[in-house]
C-alpha cells in the first residue's frame, strides 16, 4: 500500500512538471558553447637572468658617483701622482714625504666618511656607504698603484701618523712593512739609512 501511494504520487510530479512545460512553450535552455582558453605559465624563469645584479651595480655606481666631491677628487688625484713618482724614485726624500702626506690625507678621508671612531661598533651601513664612495674607477687606480709602489722598499708603516697607521693598510697593500727593523731582516735596503727618515717629517 506504501508503494502504491509513492508511485502516485510521482507519476502526479511528473505529470505536473509536463504541463507546466508545455504551458510555457516548451522552451530549452542552452548556455552555448564553453570557452577553453590555454593555459598560461605562472611562474617567471630567472634562470641566467642578470638583471638584479646589473640593477645593484648601477646602484652602486650611481652612489659612488653621488658622494664624489670637488675636495676628495683633488685628494684622489694627489695621491696618485704621488704614487706614480715614488715608483719612479724610491730614494728620493722627497718622493716618499710627498706619497706618505697624500696617502695620509686620503686614510683620513675614507675615516671621514666612514664616520666611525671605533670600527668594531661600525654599522654594515656605514662600511658599504664608505666602500661605495671610495669604488670609482679612480679609486681603484690608486689602490693598484700603491700595491706596485710599495712592493720596493722606502717606506715603512710607522712613517704614517699613528692615527692612520692600521687604516693605510687596507690601500697600501701587503708591501708595506711594519718597521725598519723587520725591512732590515729581509735584506740590504736599495736606500740603505733613508728608510724611516720621513716619519719625522709628517708628525
Amino acid at each position: 500500500m506504501p508503494r502504491l501511494f509513492f508511485y502516485v504520487a510521482i507519476a502526479f510530479v511528473t505529470s505536473f512538471a509536463a504541463v507546466s512545460w508545455a504551458a510555457r512553450g516548451f522552451p530549452m535552455h542552452w548556455s552555448g558553447p564553453v570557452s577553453v582558453s590555454s593555459l598560461q605559465p605562472t611562474i617567471a624563469s630567472t634562470f641566467g637572468d642578470t638583471s638584479a645584479m646589473d640593477d645593484e651595480r648601477k646602484r652602486r655606481e650611481s652612489a659612488a658617483q653621488k658622494d664624489t666631491n670637488p675636495s676628495l677628487d683633488k685628494i684622489r688625484h694627489e695621491v696618485l701622482q704621488a704614487t706614480t713618482g715614488f715608483e719612479m724614485s724610491p730614494c728620493n726624500s722627497a718622493m716618499k714625504k710627498n706619497l706618505i702626506e697624500a696617502l695620509t690625507a686620503y686614510t683620513r678621508a675614507w675615516q671621514t666618511r666612514l664616520d666611525c671612531p671605533v670600527k668594531m661598533f661600525c654599522t654594515d651601513e656605514k662600511l658599504k656607504a664608505a666602500a661605495t664612495a671610495f669604488s670609482t674607477p679612480l679609486d681603484k687606480r690608486i689602490k693598484e698603484a700603491l700595491f706596485q709602489a710599495f712592493m720596493q722598499p722606502g717606506i715603512v708603516k710607522t712613517d704614517f701618523p699613528a692615527s692612520v697607521q692600521f687604516d693605510v693598510l687596507q690601500f697600501a697593500g701587503p708591501g708595506l712593512w711594519a718597521g725598519p727593523t723587520l725591512m732590515a731582516g729581509a735584506g740590504p735596503s736599495v736606500c740603505g739609512s733613508q728608510t724611516g727618515a720621513t716619519a719625522r717629517d709628517v708628525r
